[in-house]
């Protein structure tokens, strides 16, 4: 009889990309659900389409255009980290926060007529089979779900799958309060975590990652429920009903969720957290190659290849962090992306000025490495570190002489008396030269260059850091710089981890005064990042009043705890949203970076924070606390109330 051969791309899945699977199915004209889901090569062919398009915020999602953006190195130029300060991009600031009008009840169909479905096709199924996609199924859904709640507050909650042909009023789905869209999550992942398989294939959920996803979203709508000003008396009809907002006597509720989900992967003695007791010495490669390499921590992770199929399956993660001048890291078409001296100095403070705000002098830019966090120096690149072959090489300019202190900069101010172009020389652009004898800048390229060749210039964005910094997380330094372009890389992303679970449980805690609890959590979390030691404080300062709940000091560390362990995981937008920080962080927020330079009369380095090059600021407007439910719905659901400000 005449097969019909489906190939399927095992990295759909993110299952391992050494192999792809045939699956034989009879012709039976228009193939229906039933006999597709009557084998289990089928069931896996119809589940793979689910997990291609799950809500991940990986290497290839784009602020602007959403998952599974087609052009990967343009996703990168608007990467999500560039919308909060946590790094700079090329290009977007808090402007782009609007979203990309997700609404994947397409997916959420697919996923409902699984769960109707299946149970027709369960006597083809060892019963343990059957409760583990039943419960995979469910965890799907609630992946997607997860990914509307974030944007919208309450939405729809569809459990069945609708006929097209229905009335319109059973179509038209009022939206759920934000409060019972996040039950509803709840609900499904406590279902998954009962019948799933605690083991899996490669990049498909498991029990322990849909109480990854569990503690996450509970955390999430604690925060909310905490910080979020519930108020139904308000004159916005989503607010009176709801929609945005979850009640303050919730908070406890969602926050013991979140403690005990993790505790069921806490519990799991597989799960690890990596290096935790190596040598100092060791730290910074163990946490390097925790994101390059398959570990013991990994809970869920989203693989990709650069010789599947289709050639769709890649990413440009080590073409756009990276400068790609004369080829010297990567091929094409450089870095795009930059961490801030504000996220860098959550780490530790830089020792680049003495106690009468002097800059320090340096021999070697490179010193200014020394002593410093293993982690820190894991996730990003300093001037004199090495790859592929070649060394970072950053600066800034020439000060003819420097006897002030920080402050005299200015923050890099031209007007600054001490930038005086007469003392000082800046580059604007990388065919920049210097002349030291009668100190002024020409186009004769038999002289030294001005900056370093790495940057940092003044005339671009691309291929020369504007914070003094590059990326490192997730770098591979094994693929080579010809490699290392656009749609040339495939190291896998990190969806749920350990440490990220272990910080969920940490701050949940510390809400609920389980405090000695949280505290050992993040000990465990420093000690493997090679950091001192917190000592929490006896009795902790006032940070933030948000909505009369106080932030106090301690709270706030293990907040940025998270900014540190997560940098570059697509945390930090969703957290300072959830924890209603964001209009305070980035009110007319200005990143700053730090600049280094040779002083001429004393042939040192010195490093002057600055702002960063192409003046980037940021407005964070209150609107952003929920994107707007997209008009195209609305126009087809009346019933679909509007987000406030919208």
């Amino acid at each position: 009889m005449k097969k019909i051969k489906y190939l399927l791309l095992t990295v759909c899945l993110g299952l391992s990309f050494e192999s792809c699977e045939t699956l034989d199915l009879e012709a039976k004209g228009i193939l229906d659900d039933n006999a597709l889901l009557s084998s289990e090569s089928g069931l896996i062919y119809y589940i793979a389409g689910l997990y291609s398009y799950l809500p991940i915020e990986d290497f290839n999602y784009s602020v602007n255009n959403g998952y599974r953006w087609g052009n990967y190195w343009e996703a990168l130029k608007q990467y999500q980290g560039a919308i909060c300060g946590e790094v700079v991009g090329w290009q977007w600031g808090v402007d782009a926060a609007g979203g990309f009008e997700y609404w994947p009840y397409d997916r959420i169909r697919r996923v409902n007529t699984l769960i109707e479905k299946l149970p027709d096709v369960k006597s083809k199924y060892r019963e343990e089979v059957y409760n583990a996609y039943m419960g995979e199924a469910r965890f799907l859904r609630a992946f997607y779900y997860f990914g509307l709640v974030k944007r919208y507050g309450g939405v729809p909650i569809v459990e069945t799958v609708q006929d097209p042909k229905a009335p319109a009023e059973e179509l038209q789905v009022y939206r759920a309060t934000e409060s019972d869209t996040y039950k509803f999550i709840q609900s499904d992942l406590l279902f998954a975590i009962d019948n799933m398989s605690a083991t899996s294939d490669k990049g498909r959920g498991t029990k322990y990652a849909a109480a990854a996803l569990l503690s996450r979203a509970m955390l999430y709508a604690g925060r909310i429920a905490k910080y979020g000003g519930y108020n139904t008396s308000s004159p916005d009809e989503a607010a009176k009903l709801g929609y945005v907002g979850i009640p303050a006597s919730e908070a406890n509720y969602f926050f013991q969720a979140a403690v005990d989900a993790a505790k069921v992967i806490e519990s799991n003695g597989n799960i690890q957290l990596v290096g935790e007791d190596l040598a100092d010495n060791l730290k910074e490669q163990n946490y390097v190659d925790l994101f390059l390499k398959d570990n013991a921590e990994d809970i869920m992770v989203k693989y990709f290849s650069t010789t599947a199929p289709g050639g769709q399956l890649n990413h440009s993660w080590d073409g756009c962090t990276m400068p790609s001048r004369n080829g010297r890291f990567a091929s094409w078409p450089g870095s795009e992306i930059y961490p801030t001296l504000e996220t860098v100095e959550l780490f530790q403070k830089l020792p680049v000025e003495d106690a009468d705000d002097k800059p320090i002098r340096f021999n070697d830019r490179a010193d200014l490495m020394k002593g410093l966090e293993p982690r820190l120096l894991a996730s990003v690149y300093f001037h004199g570190m090495s790859l592929r072959g070649n060394t970072v090489d950053l600066r800034r300019g020439v000060y003819k002489t420097y006897k002030g202190t920080q402050a005299d900069a200015q923050l890099g101010v031209q007007q600054a008396p001490i930038n005086d172009p007469s003392n000082r020389l800046i580059a604007s652009g990388f065919d920049t030269y210097w002349d030291e004898a009668s100190f002024t800048t020409t186009g004769d390229n038999s002289k030294p260059m001005l900056s370093g060749q790495d940057g940092c210039v003044s005339n671009t964005s691309e291929n020369s850091s504007i914070t003094g910094f590059f990326v490192r997380k997730y770098v591979d330094y094994n693929l080579p710089a010809s490699q290392a372009g656009g749609y040339g890389s495939q190291t896998a992303f990190k969806v749920f981890r350990l440490a990220e679970v272990l910080l969920n449980h940490a701050e949940a805690a510390y809400e609920l005064n389980q405090k000695s609890e949280a505290y050992a959590l993040i000990d465990r979390i420093r000690k493997r990042a090679g950091a001192v030691k917190w000592e929490p404080k006896g009795a902790p300062g006032q940070v933030y009043v948000i909505n009369n709940q106080v932030v106090d000091e301690n709270l706030q560390y293990i907040r940025d705890e998270r900014c540190r362990e997560l940098f570059c995981e697509q945390h930090r937008w969703w957290d300072i949203r959830s924890w209603r920080v964001a209009d305070k962080y980035l009110n007319q927020f200005k990143p700053s970076a730090l600049m280094p330079y040779l002083v001429l009369d004393e042939n040192k380095y010195i490093f002057i924070r600055e702002y960063i090059i192409n003046d980037k600021r940021f407005n964070f407007e209150v609107r952003y606390w929920y994107e707007n439910i997209p008009n195209s719905e609305r126009n087809k659901n009346p019933n679909l109330v509007p987000n406030p400000i919208y």
